[in-house]
């Protein structure tokens, strides 16, 4: 069961919030002032230059270009905040981000996620900068869970930063979530000894006590409750109470799509759920929310579940037609980017779709995405499987688009008669020996003429169909010469 500071999460978050806009405010107007002192300085008030003074070993700012003025220290990270607030790229504002924290300027990285908190805000494709932000700081790594550096180094300081604010939300959620990826390196993937799953709940637990304490500050953050819905699922908590959790968080905050996902995934067999529960799970969702959000939605589920190596093996019964439209309406929403290209093609490819995974892939080119492939072989092989597959298909639909185009024309009907003549009369009989000699046979000929009548291209429908007997007799014949050079022609074999 929740014990009871975990139930009494979702407190009001608007005190927060206005704090947060009132500190960013402040930012904007200190970077605008022209000459020193800063008046934002003073607008932080005194918890502002008492974190100043906890931070004794904070890197000192950057030594500025010949000629150019020095920044004071609150100028400085004035300036860092807001330059990395405006950073539209996701890797470098991960990577902005890692640097704070190395360079242990807790203000900045306050500043930074109540900015993104407070106004709600996104990357290309519709990832939440906020999500993006404690992502980047997860572990000593910034990758999450996976080989690392120095774990105590790591939550060593973040315990700094809490000690220098006691009062961060945004501290206090980054600590937790190291406290959980920490608990799963001391646990390990297989061979669990009492040893180690004594320390995985050990910290555990330390996760769920940090989140507790940080549902109790005024300020509230959505990534809380994604956390606490990880550590509760890794804790056993019954079903009903993760259900309380997820309705809690989506009350905070419905557009927080990462608490979907987690439930989502405590759904599957591999947790607390059989088979179609997380499918399930998605539709009523998608339904509840409604309209192109509710589309949005079932395709970030879908996306999640399918999407995760650990469950390549479960099987999975999402809609690939809802799924798909889903993800256009996030492009028109909030644009595509890599990461998303990527992520749709891997879904289209599993879902047998080549056509639409050899799109994506072409546009994709060789910025294909580690995590989601997992590695650059696995993409390689799925982008020749899909162009290998798509490949004649499309020069079906392009071959048959010129005919269309051709026949559209007096001069196109009148050779199209022509070529029909001439090619009952030379291979009618061919045509029937070819289809008595067993498997599929070929129903319609598409064929490129040169401009003296050769043939130059011959492509059969259907894809299946053998043309083995038939091509190498129609390839040597000469039909009379064309509108015009290298000119698309339709044959019906019925």
């Amino acid at each position: 069961m929740i014990a009871s500071g975990t139930l009494s999460l979702f407190r009001s978050a608007l005190t927060r919030l206005v704090l947060a806009g009132i500190a960013l405010a402040g930012l904007m107007l200190a970077l605008s002032a022209t000459t020193p002192p800063l008046s934002a300085q003073e607008s932080l008030g005194e918890k502002a230059r008492k974190i100043r003074a906890a931070r004794e070993n904070a890197t000192a700012p950057a030594a500025p270009a010949p000629g150019q003025k020095a920044l004071s220290p609150s100028a400085a990270d004035l300036s860092a905040t807001v330059n990395l607030i405006s950073e539209t790229d996701a890797e470098k504002y991960s990577a902005g981000v890692r640097d704070l924290l190395e360079q242990e300027r807790f203000r900045v990285l306050d500043d930074v996620a109540a900015g993104e908190r407070l106004n709600k805000t996104r990357f290309a494709g519709g990832e939440w900068k906020l999500h993006t932000f404690y992502e980047a700081i997860a572990s000593p790594a910034g990758k999450g869970r996976g080989v690392v550096a120095d774990w105590n180094a790591y939550r060593d300081r973040l315990n700094r930063w809490l000690a220098a604010q006691p009062d961060s939300v945004t501290a206090r959620v980054a600590l937790a979530e190291a406290e959980r990826l920490y608990a799963w390196e001391l646990r390990g993937t297989s061979d669990v000894n009492p040893e180690s799953h004594r320390l995985f709940g050990e910290r555990l637990k330390l996760a769920e006590t940090i989140l507790n304490q940080a549902s109790n500050l005024q300020g509230k953050c959505p990534e809380l409750y994604d956390v606490m819905m990880q550590v509760g699922r890794a804790e056993g908590w019954e079903l009903e109470d993760l259900n309380t959790l997820l309705q809690r968080a989506v009350a905070f905050e419905p557009q927080y799509y990462y608490v979907y996902q987690q439930h989502a995934l405590t759904l599957t067999p591999k947790w607390r759920g059989k088979e179609g529960d997380a499918e399930k799970f998605a539709e009523e969702s998608a339904k509840q929310v409604g309209g192109q959000p509710g589309n949005i939605l079932y395709w970030q589920i879908a996306q999640s579940i399918i999407g995760n190596p650990e469950l390549a093996k479960t099987p999975q019964h999402f809609s690939w037609s809802t799924a798909l439209v889903g993800y256009q309406a996030l492009v028109e929403q909030y644009g595509a980017s890599n990461l998303r290209q990527n992520q749709v093609a891997l879904m289209a490819a599993k879902f047998n779709d080549y056509m639409t995974a050899d799109d994506l892939l072409l546009q994709i080119g060789d910025r294909w995405d580690k995590g989601t492939w997992g590695s650059q072989e696995y993409f390689e092989k799925v982008r020749t499987w899909a162009r290998n597959t798509a490949g004649p298909f499309k020069k079906i639909i392009e071959a048959y688009k010129a005919v269309n185009v051709n026949v559209a024309t007096p001069e196109g009907q009148r050779y199209d008669g022509q070529i029909a003549k001439e090619f009952s009369a030379h291979f009618s009989g061919a045509v029937r020996d070819c289809a008595a000699g067993g498997g599929t046979a070929p129903t319609l000929l598409i064929m490129q003429v040169s401009k003296t009548g050769t043939v130059q291209q011959m492509l059969v429908v259907p894809e299946t169909a053998s043309d083995t007997c038939l091509r190498p007799k129609v390839e040597k014949a000469n039909f009379s010469s064309p509108p015009k050079p290298e000119y698309w022609v339709r044959v019906s074999l019925k």
